[in-house]
Order: C-alpha cells, then sequence, then structure tokens
C-alpha cells in the first residue's frame, strides 16, 4: 500500500486516534505499532510477512548469540553471513547468475544454469542495513540485547519499513526506552513536512516524469539534442522530488507515532563537489556505509592510496546496493572516481573554483551520473548519452511550453533550496500562532490543491524498487 494513496489517508484517519489514545498503555500501543507495521506489508504480499517475521527472529536469536558470547568471532562471522546472506540470496543471485554465464560465452564456454527466480522483499536492501545495525551494536555493546518483541518492532517500523531512510538501531531503541514515543512530536512541522512531501511527489515529480523523463527515456531515438538534455534534468530533479518528497512523508509520519528519524537530504543540489554531495544525499546511507565499511576497511588511517580505494570500493558499494544491474555498478565507480578526482585535486593544492562553478560542475556531473541510474541497461544509457548529439533530429527541436515550465521550476527550486529551512521554520511559526480553524483551513486548502493537481492514479516512489 502506498503512502500517498486515498486507502492509506483512511486507514491513518482511524489508526493514529486509536494509537494516541493508548499512550497510558505503552505495551498494548506498541503492540499496535507492530501490527499495523505487518499489516502494511501484508498488503504488498502475504509472503513477505512470513519472510519478514522469519528475518526478523533470526536477527533476534543472532543478536542473543553475539551477546552471550562478545569475545567470540564466530558468532559475529555467522550473523554477518546470514544476514547479508539473505540479501544476496534474494536480490543478487540472478544477477550474478547472468553475468557468469556472460562471461563464460565470452570465453568460449556455453554452460547452461539454472534460472534462480524469487521474488526480492520489498526494502530488503533498507531491511538489511538496519539489521546489521542492530548486530553492531549489540557485537560492540553486548549488554544491548533487545527482547524480541522489540527486535520486531524495530525491523517492521512501518515508517522506515520500505524505503527507509536507514534507521540505526541505537537511535531506535533510545526513543523506545525514553518512553515518549506514545505522543505526536512536533504536529505542525509533521504536518508541514507531508503536505511538502506529497506536493512534491504527486505534483511536480510526477509532472517530470510524464512530461520529460519516462517518453524521452524510452525513446531517445525519436528527440532532438535539447530535448535529450531535459529529460536528464528532469530526471536529476524528479528524483530529488521523488525520494526527498518520500522522506519527508514518513519523517511526518514517524512524528505523529512519536518517533525522530535520521535527516536524510540536506539540499544536495547546493554541493560544491562530490564529497559534499555525499555528506547531504541520502545522508542515512552514505553515512551507514562511512561508518560500518569505509572505517573498519582503515579509513584514512592507511595513508592516500588506501584512502583512495577505499573510497572507491564504498562508492561501488553504494551503487551495487541499489539494484541488480550493472548500471548501478557504473553509476557508483562514476561517483566513486569523481571523489577520488577531488581528493586528488586538493592534493595538488589546485586552485579553489569559485562557489558558483563548484556547483554548476557539481550538479551537471551528478546529472550524467543519473542518466546510468535511470537507464534499464548500459546499452540505454549509451544511446540516450549518444543521441544527445547524434540522431537524426535538430538539436533546437523542442516544444517551448514544457522546456520554458521546467526551466522555471528548476531556477525555483535551486532558489528555495536556499531558504528551505528558513521557510519551514517561518511557516511552522506562522501556523502554531494562528487558531486551529485556521491551520485547518490551510492544510485543506493544501491538501485540495495537492490532489487536483496530482496524477489520477497512484504513481509508486523511485526507491521502492530498492
Amino acid at each position: 500500500m502506498s503512502f500517498v494513496s486515498p486507502e492509506f489517508a483512511l486507514l491513518c484517519l482511524l489508526f493514529f486516534p486509536m494509537y494516541w489514545g493508548l499512550a497510558s498503555h505503552p505495551r498494548a500501543q506498541r503492540a499496535m505499532l507492530l501490527l499495523s507495521g505487518y499489516a502494511l506489508y501484508a498488503s504488498w504480499a502475504w509472503t513477505f510477512v512470513v519472510q519478514l517475521w522469519v528475518y526478523s527472529v533470526g536477527i533476534w536469536a543472532l543478536g542473543a548469540w553475539l551477546g552471550r558470547k562478545p569475545e567470540q568471532r564466530l558468532p559475529w562471522c555467522v550473523a554477518l553471513t546470514l544476514s547479508v546472506g539473505c540479501l544476496i540470496l534474494f536480490k543478487y543471485a540472478e544477477f550474478l547468475r547472468s553475468s557468469l554465464v556472460a562471461l563464460l560465452d565470452a570465453v568460449g564456454f556455453h554452460p547452461s544454469l539454472p534460472v534462480w527466480d524469487l521474488v526480492a522483499p520489498v526494502g530488503i536492501s533498507f531491511l538489511t542495513f538496519q539489521a546489521i545495525t542492530y548486530l553492531v551494536l549489540v557485537a560492540r555493546q553486548p549488554a544491548s540485547v533487545r527482547p524480541l518483541s522489540q527486535v520486531l518492532l524495530f525491523l517492521c517500523f512501518w515508517p522506515t519499513l520500505f524505503a527507509g531512510p536507514i534507521l540505526r538501531a541505537e537511535r531506535f531503541f533510545e526513543q523506545l526506552d525514553a518512553g515518549t514515543s506514545g505522543q505526536p512530536r512536533e504536529a505542525l512541522v509533521a504536518l508541514y513536512v507531508i503536505v511538502l512531501g506529497a506536493a512534491q511527489k504527486l505534483v511536480l515529480a510526477t509532472w517530470l516524469a510524464d512530461t520529460w523523463v519516462d517518453p524521452v527515456f524510452k525513446s531517445p531515438e525519436q528527440y532532438g539534442g535539447l530535448a535529450l538534455i531535459a529529460a536528464m534534468v528532469g530526471y536529476t530533479l524528479q528524483i530529488m522530488l521523488d525520494f526527498g518528497g518520500y522522506t519527508l512523508i514518513v519523517t511526518g509520519l514517524a512524528l505523529l507515532l512519536g518517533f525522530e528519524l535520521p535527516v536524510n537530504f540536506r539540499q544536495p543540489y547546493l554541493a560544491r563537489n562530490l564529497q559534499d554531495f555525499w555528506t547531504r544525499w541520502h545522508v542515512s546511507l552514505s553515512s551507514f556505509i562511512r561508518d560500518y565499511i569505509y572505517i573498519p576497511m582503515g579509513g584514512n588511517r592507511l595513508g592516500f592510496a588506501r584512502t583512495q580505494a577505499n573510497v572507491l570500493f564504498g562508492m561501488v558499494l553504494s551503487g551495487v546496493w541499489h539494484g541488480p544491474n550493472w548500471t548501478f555498478v557504473v553509476w557508483g565507480l562514476l561517483h566513486g572516481m569523481g571523489v577520488v578526482a577531488v581528493n586528488l585535486y586538493r592534493r595538488a593544492s589546485g586552485p579553489a573554483l569559485p562557489g558558483w562553478l563548484a556547483q554548476t560542475m557539481t550538479l551537471l556531473f551528478v546529472a550524467l551520473a543519473w542518466v546510468f541510474f535511470r537507464a534499464e541497461s548500459l546499452e540505454a544509457a549509451g544511446r540516450m548519452l549518444q543521441s544527445v548529439y547524434f540522431n537524426g533530429h535538430e538539436f533546437w527541436q523542442v516544444p517551448p511550453g514544457p522546456m520554458l515550465a521546467l526551466l522555471a521550476l528548476v531556477v525555483v527550486f535551486l532558489a528555495l533550496s536556499r531558504h528551505a529551512a528558513a521557510l519551514q521554520v517561518g511557516v511552522v511559526a506562522w501556523l502554531k500562532a494562528s487558531s486551529v480553524w485556521v491551520v485547518c483551513a490551510v492544510l485543506s486548502l493544501c491538501v485540495f490543491g495537492v490532489v487536483a493537481l496530482g496524477p489520477s492514479g497512484v504513481p509508486g516512489f523511485i526507491y521502492y524498487r530498492f
């Protein structure tokens, strides 16, 4: 069930009053939250519920084993192997099989390996990384072992269940132990970010997908070069508005549940280099790779060359994490090489670039790399890039109305990005100073506007794929 569907909105109107009404009965409230997570997961497929429960029980058992044997390496090795092994089994087994077959074909062998046809549970990549944060927490602090009910709740916490952000175990359990998770936290902020996220996803991201991204990426040969560039720019905005909008929605929902989620975006398209970009884009993923992979591999403690190798490995892994396709490998490799290039430039004491130029170059690089992220295959990405200059259409052939609308959206988006935090503070302060009737009227007007300008159906979120 989508978080922007009418059915989900109706369920929220029924769920939250009952949830808040149980604030004085925390055990019953947590049980309701647990059941609601499994119920939402079941709306995708009942088999997913069984898989989630078995996986969660397994993580709890592995954590209990780690807690009892903190001095031994075997429990940790088994825990890491099994937790990551499930991700590889469901998500990457067929990719590895087909890649192996292609490699053997290239060297003259023609094996017939059985197709591995498994449906990966929704959000398995996010679920795996969250499970790892719990296992690492227990390995470092054996006393932090949690009972089964709390591990089940952590891994089926529905605001982060489908597409993150990656919520670390220690942060979740700290809020659970604080006893403040029963009542809504910063309700006006929650409503603001939910409406803003819905507007970003349903209105802006959907318009970009329907007008530029989907038709042009599907048949790049039918468009002129400027239209192809517009589609690349459109996808650069679409993925930010789509995933950023999703994150805002689930952040608001979590606040209404009494939980605070980690910040996942810090205006990434204002970044002045790729290092800066990765401190702003998908922060919960980039910080996970930094803390759980890059630093354990040695980080920057083993010399400059080893540091660059660690950076490159971490970025390629971030690409592979997104999906079993060589396009994601190339996307991660491009960003890895870009970060290494930034480090080499700094090591050579290159002159500092003007802020506007550094930001523009970074944004152009990111937009170019997004082509591989969006394309279905490396061949499709190659056709998209090649068709910018080598096709049978005039370069400047483009519909003027949609082009002007896209340019206006880019300008407004970048301008508002610089003042997003101040804008939120100002709007929330105004709502706090207003009467309940004014707040209800403004909220109703905004919801009506989103529904009226949005699509007729329920669009999916890009990151539900991962």
